[in-house]
């Protein structure tokens, strides 16, 4: 006799392979160490401009600007990212090592934020969205379904991190004594508290939990089987864990 188990899974058909993590797209990577230079970038830079000053800096940064130009041709082969929007950084320290201002060193994290939300918006283009390519990458088996709440998201974060970006210009042209905390770490409060509202909406939607304490109580406060999208989440990872030879959820 065969167990309820194993008729699910025969129901369901034969088993898949076990899910490959694949590296994410060029474009996530992008957004990925675009958010962690404009993060380390001002603590750096003033560190830097107090030790040796404007030209040998903006040298320096201009020349680590063009070998990242160049890896970044060769890993984003879809050509999704423009190349005014790649090389639009790189005027900054040329400038700065032309005219020996700071302003123009200053100007980069403005930059790289607004660059990032450029590139939340051309990843719109298609029918796809950053945030969508980021959970394929990293859950093979993520359904098509979250498809257009992905690209909500995105749109919504493109919009905090262009907010971002003028107050960050804002602060290169008026810097506080601060500049350096101000620009790499208190500027990023607006995508902090987008990120953790995105969260709660997500799991109020989605309804799909994991088996942390915290995932199980708000599992007990919103059941998934009280809304049409958390019952079609329940349904596909049953499916997909009873395709995969998994115990059901």
């Amino acid at each position: 006799m065969s167990s309820p188990q194993a008729s699910e899974v025969a129901e369901a058909g034969p088993l898949r392979p076990p899910p490959r993590i694949r590296p994410p797209p060029a474009l996530v990577t992008a957004v990925g160490v675009g958010a962690l230079l404009a993060t380390v970038y001002p603590l750096l830079v003033a560190r830097a401009l107090a030790a040796w000053g404007v030209r040998p800096v903006a040298s320096t940064l201009l020349a680590s600007g063009v070998a990242a130009l160049g890896l970044w041709r060769l890993l984003d082969r879809d050509g999704r990212a423009p190349v005014a929007v790649r090389a639009l950084p790189l005027a900054l320290p040329l400038w700065a090592a032309l005219s020996g201002d700071a302003l123009p060193l200053r100007l980069v994290p403005p930059v790289i934020q607004l660059g990032l939300a450029a590139l939340f918006l051309i990843s719109l283009r298609g029918g796809g969205s950053v945030f969508y390519d980021a959970a394929r990458a990293l859950h093979p088996y993520a359904p098509d379904f979250i498809a257009p709440y992905c690209r909500k998201s995105t749109a919504v974060f493109a919009g905090v991190l262009a907010l971002q970006g003028a107050a960050a210009t804002w602060l290169a042209f008026d810097p506080p004594q601060s500049w350096s905390f101000a620009s790499g770490i208190a500027i990023w409060t607006p995508l902090c508290v987008a990120s953790a509202i995105d969260w709660i909406v997500r799991k109020w939607w989605f309804r799909y939990y994991g088996p942390g304490p915290l995932d199980q109580l708000l599992r007990r406060l919103l059941p998934p089987e009280n809304t049409a999208t958390g019952r079609r989440s329940l349904e596909y990872i049953r499916r997909m864990r009873a395709q995969l030879g998994m115990p059901p959820p």
